[in-house]
């Protein structure tokens, strides 16, 4: 679970960025930048998740969704 916490963060982080970037008055191709990094950062943290992450041990018969204890 650490191997993708620094994923997690480094996207969540440039994504807020990239989302409050046009209230701060940046020029549009700073803006369009960023749109194409913070794909680049998505795809990325999807194959780390799916490479480090974690399997739930439960089946869908024993419980329908891992977050409920």
């Amino acid at each position: 679970m650490r191997k993708i916490k620094v994923p997690i963060t480094i996207t969540t982080l440039f994504l807020t960025f990239y989302t409050i970037s046009p209230y701060m008055g940046l020029p549009y191709p700073f803006i369009f930048a960023s749109f194409v990094t913070v794909n680049i950062l998505t795809i990325w943290m999807v194959i780390r998740i799916l490479k480090d992450g974690e399997a739930s041990k439960k089946t869908f018969s024993e419980q329908w969704y891992d977050d409920v204890s």
